[in-house]
């Protein structure tokens, strides 16, 4: 569909998702060709495209004294990349980034730069950085958003690096902005000073908290409203109270943790997908390494992975750049992210109009422990149980009754409301699985007296002990434990809640609380305490399963089958839990999406092998598979076919369940069943 045919209303939504950011320096406009771009732009397929526009640098000639116009303006203007983009039917977002302004401005408006504690600006380049609250992005901005508007025809528009900025390029640590407009405005609201440090032991700063949350929702609306008023039928990227596009990073950093995430794509499109549903996903691969080093590539094959995990939970494809395409010196990954690209254009309406089936959610947040939730997308991606990842902050809207059951892993402030749900959601017949110390603490970061949810039965919590370090489980009971055949312990770390429970609350595993582990000759416990490893209580028609350690955390950091077994068990037996069935390799993330309309479904399959160590590498061709999924209609299948080969597979209906055959799994496969 042309965005010049008709109404632009909700555009987005009515065509293909293929989106690439050429992230232009102010010397691209040099000699920029928008016929050369566009020509560009067509060899990938691409259906939109996002480009700077305006902010730090203006790259069009402005009118407006406190906007810093590039004087680099030689080629194709902006406007003829606009029509001519428009022309090939690519749409057009403007990237804006307010975060920053060129020191001339600074030295004109010093008030609305940011402030550290120690009253210092932090000027990086000659870009100074701006805070939130200060006229400049809180007005000025919008006058730089309207002339931009309208005097270009872009189809919708980008906001880099939004909210309260702490760190320059170099990753250097600024602190809690200190400004006037920062000072007024939490004193206003709470007649406190700033706090000055991070810390959430601090009460003033846990207002802090609350503080930024309100005022970045407020200035969010301001300016959307904004740009409504503008243009109603624009696109306005990651405002999530509205509609629109949700755009986000995989990326990597030099100073970031290792390993690297794998499953960074299918988990921000997941999040996206399963917690804002009028939102297209469009999660970025970035093509660079890091800040520092902008103009080498990434592995291409850590690329296509992220765009097919992209695919496989139900997103868009996005690739993200420095530079032109004409220009840029490392264009190792284009073949691939081409190839990419071009499957979903061949097959984009079986990618459009589809919903997961997944009868688990996992919550996620702003406010959780992210190493326990990685551990938990772990645990259930490599045992192939299908879920959906929830965001906290919009889980009261999000409807529940598809789920069987309810993961929280160790996500401490809950407000009343989405516990209610949650406790609600058990006794309704549903599984709430609670790791730690989820729901500790209320929406306003405040520790509560009891936890939120009822339905785990725990009557008194009488210690968190922080250091269980040679602490482990004895497996006292077999009994839906099918992977220990010859394994009587499992092994624990990190922190322990001690705690009461109502009579009603099933124990299961008994703590070997901390013992003597050295020398050899004296390594051995005395005592096996009746301290669960995790308990069930009933609840209505449903269940709460109280996990008093963390597990996902563990599992991430060390990945000892010990534990990920040991939760598997948990999820299949105590909580009744199915994965898809067959021969799959843990290696392989298994998605299973239908049509909105029932007429088809889509399995899914991503082979991960070739993540090895630290490394991206081809992954491990894969022979013979077999994937089982249930079934609920009355008839077998008309056809089970690969989008991917294009050759029918070899199937088995019976008892409510589709075995697959596929003879050969690459990277990725797309089986449709219709």
């Amino acid at each position: 569909m042309s965005i010049e045919a008709g109404s632009r209303s909700n555009w987005w939504t009515k065509r293909p998702w293929r989106q690439i950011q050429t992230n232009l320096r102010e010397i691209d406009m040099i000699d920029i060709d928008a016929d050369r771009f566009v020509a560009d732009l067509q060899e990938f397929k691409t259906t939109s495209v996002l480009i700077n526009a305006a902010g730090i640098i203006a790259s069009y000639p402005t009118k407006l004294p406190f906007h810093f116009q590039s004087p680099y303006l030689q080629g194709d203007s902006l406007k003829d990349i606009i029509e001519a983009c428009h022309e090939a039917d690519i749409a057009v977002t403007a990237r804006t980034d307010f975060s920053k302004v060129r020191k001339p401005i600074y030295e004109q408006h010093p008030e609305w730069a940011y402030k550290s504690v120690q009253g210092n600006i932090v000027d990086y380049n000659g870009d100074v950085h701006v805070c939130l609250n200060s006229e400049y992005q809180q007005s000025y901005a919008i006058e730089i958003i309207r002339e931009l508007l309208t005097t270009h025809d872009f189809d919708g528009i980008f906001f880099n690096m939004g909210g309260y900025q702490v760190k320059d390029y170099s990753y250097n640590y600024h602190g809690i902005c200190q400004c006037d407009s920062c000072k007024r405005k939490f004193g206003d609201m709470f007649g406190l000073p700033l706090p000055t440090r991070e810390d959430m032991s601090d009460p003033v700063f846990r207002k802090y908290k609350i503080f930024k949350n309100m005022t970045l929702k407020e200035h969010s609306k301001r300016i959307y409203d904004a740009i409504m008023a503008i243009n109603p039928d624009l696109l306005v990227s990651n405002n999530l109270n509205q509609r629109g596009v949700f755009r986000q990073e995989s990326n990597t950093a030099i100073a970031r943790a290792l390993p690297h995430w794998q499953y960074d794509a299918s988990d921000n499109t997941k999040y996206v997908v399963s917690s804002y549903k009028p939102m297209v996903s469009s999660n970025t691969t970035v093509d660079f390494i890091d800040y520092q080093y902008r103009h080498v590539t990434v592995s291409p094959h850590q690329q296509e992975l992220r765009l097919y995990q992209n695919l496989a939970n139900g997103g868009g494809l996005d690739y993200y750049l420095i530079g032109r395409l004409d220009n840029h010196e490392d264009k190792s990954g284009y073949e691939r992210i081409k190839q990419a690209f071009a499957f979903h254009s061949e097959h984009q309406d079986e990618f459009r109009n589809i919903m997961s089936k997944s009868t688990i959610a996992l919550l996620r947040g702003p406010d959780g422990n992210t190493a326990e939730y990685q551990g938990w997308f772990r645990i259930l991606t490599e045992n192939h149980f299908p879920f959906d990842a929830v965001m906290v902050p919009a889980a009261t809207g999000v409807p529940l009754d598809k789920y069987k059951a309810i993961i929280i892993p160790d996500y401490q402030p809950i407000g009343d409301e989405l516990a209610r749900k949650l406790d609600a959601f058990a006794h309704a017949g549903g599984v709430v699985i609670s790791v730690s110390r989820s729901g500790f603490a209320d929406e306003s970061y405040e520790n509560r007296s009891a936890p939120a949810l009822k339905c785990l039965g725990i009557r008194r919590v009488n210690e968190i002990a922080p250091d269980m370090t040679s602490a482990c489980f004895k497996l006292n009971d077999k009994t839906g434990l099918t992977r220990f055949p010859v394994t009587d312990l499992a092994y624990l770390d990190g922190s322990y809640i001690y705690a009461d429970y109502e009579d009603t609350a099933e124990k299961q595993l008994q703590l070997i609380p901390p013992h003597m582990f050295g020398p050899p000759e004296r390594c051995y416990y005395t005592q096996i305490t009746d301290h669960p490893g995790f308990t069930i209580n009933s609840y209505g028609k449903g269940k709460g399963i109280f996990i008093p350690w963390q597990p996902g955390a563990l599992f991430h950091r060390q990945g000892h089958t010990n534990t990920i077994d040991l939760m598997a068990d948990l999820l299949e037996h105590a909580a009744g839990l199915q994965p898809i069935g067959g021969n799959l390799s843990p290696m392989v993330e298994a998605t299973v999406f239908a049509k909105e309309d029932g007429s088809s479904e889509l399995l899914q399959l991503v082979n991960a092998s070739g993540h090895f160590g630290v490394t991206f590498y081809a992954p491990v061709t894969m022979s013979d598979l077999e994937v089982s999924i249930p079934y609920d209609k009355t008839q077998p299948p008309q056809s089970v076919r690969s989008l991917v080969t294009g050759k029918d597979c070899e199937f088995t209906a019976d008892s409510g369940t589709l075995t697959v055959k596929i003879p050969s799994l690459k990277l990725f496969e797309a089986i449709k069943i219709s």
